[in-house]
């Protein structure tokens, strides 16, 4: 049996792309770091804990262990890396990311594994304020609208174009906002959350957004073919956060947000919030993440759908499953108490 690597495996698409190989039958090695997390995984219908799916410490930052984690793969799914737009993660952020990642792609070439897939991010390819549909043929621009973790993103995608010119077979998938269901208070799942326990505002910007199981679905499609050092976004479609966070509301049952936040309001209350973070209390909203979410920025999404003949799902259906899912922790929750 085939045997992958997943890095970031505990992480929110790691998760989710853990079960979609594991009912491919695909014999699975997963890197992780915290072990309270492997249990709050849920794995496929008629899968236990073992059954094809192997567990093993390390970290993307430790070449030992990523020597021993690599063994025998093929195949690895880079998924290892840090998200924040906190200006206090950026040094962790950026050797993660960058180093991480330069890592990763020197032991693919020292094991001969046969094909890497490099979760990168649509914020890797950069932003600018005359940014219309944004492809997989944007160049870069250094620009106040890139934040650190896209500098980071960019940098890391750097190591595996290096590493392609070395010889190894990649891919680089650049997905947008990925929802689905999750750590209730993590990522984007926290969106949900946050309507459900009554948000008043809506940002006037808009984004790509895409279902985690199409990023998954298109992550193992791409591995399985013959594709190679190739990049890809993936963008199940572009909607403005004041449709998004209004269908949230409508499936969850909850009051629509009613006061539209000004670019300038909205990096003012990210200000108040970072001084309060100096007392011990994390900000939900950043400046760097306020002012990503007063701009709008669309993606095409095309090229991969064409490569694969691949149709993303309606997100509308997305919505719904989310919504859903969390109605049913809520429920859980309040039965159990």
């Amino acid at each position: 049996m085939k045997k992958v690597l997943v890095t970031g495996a505990t992480g929110f698409l790691g998760q989710h792309l853990i079960k979609r190989l594991l009912q491919e039958n695909i014999s699975v090695r997963a890197l992780y770091r915290d072990e309270k997390k492997i249990a709050a995984i849920p794995l496929p219908l008629g899968k236990r804990l073992g059954d094809g799916l192997e567990w093993i410490k390390g970290d993307v930052l430790d070449i030992f262990s990523l020597e021993d984690a690599m063994k025998d793969c093929e195949e690895v799914y880079h998924c290892a890396a840090v998200v924040s737009f906190s200006k206090k993660d950026e040094a962790r952020m950026m050797k993660t990311n960058v180093e991480g990642t330069a890592n990763v792609v020197n032991e693919c070439l020292t094991a001969g594994v046969k094909k890497l897939l490099h979760v990168s991010s649509v914020a890797s390819l950069g932003r600018t304020e005359t940014s219309k549909l944004i492809s997989e043929k944007h160049k870069w621009e250094d620009n106040k609208l890139n934040t650190r973790y896209a500098v980071s993103k960019h940098k890391a995608e750097m190591e595996v174009w290096r590493g392609v010119a070395e010889g190894l077979n990649a891919v680089v998938i650049y997905p947008t906002m990925i929802f689905g269901p999750g750590d209730w208070n993590e990522n984007t799942s926290k969106l949900f959350q946050t309507v459900f326990k009554g948000l008043k505002f809506y940002p006037v910007g808009g984004n790509g957004m895409s279902d985690v199981r199409d990023v998954c679905d298109i992550a193992f499609q791409l591995m399985q073919s013959e594709i190679v050092n190739e990049r890809f976004v993936v963008c199940g479609t572009n909607w403005t956060y004041k449709d998004f966070f209004f269908e949230v509301a409508d499936a969850l049952g909850k009051p629509r947000p009613t006061i539209k936040l000004n670019p300038s309001t909205a990096i003012i209350g990210a200000r108040v919030l970072s001084l309060l973070s100096l007392f011990g209390k994390e900000p939900l909203v950043t400046v760097e993440s306020a002012r990503t979410s007063s701009n709008t920025f669309f993606y095409d999404g095309a090229k991969v759908s064409q490569a694969l003949n691949f149709k993303y799902r309606d997100f509308n259906d997305t919505i719904k499953w989310v919504s859903g899912e969390l109605l049913n922790h809520h429920s859980k929750f309040q039965n159990n108490s």
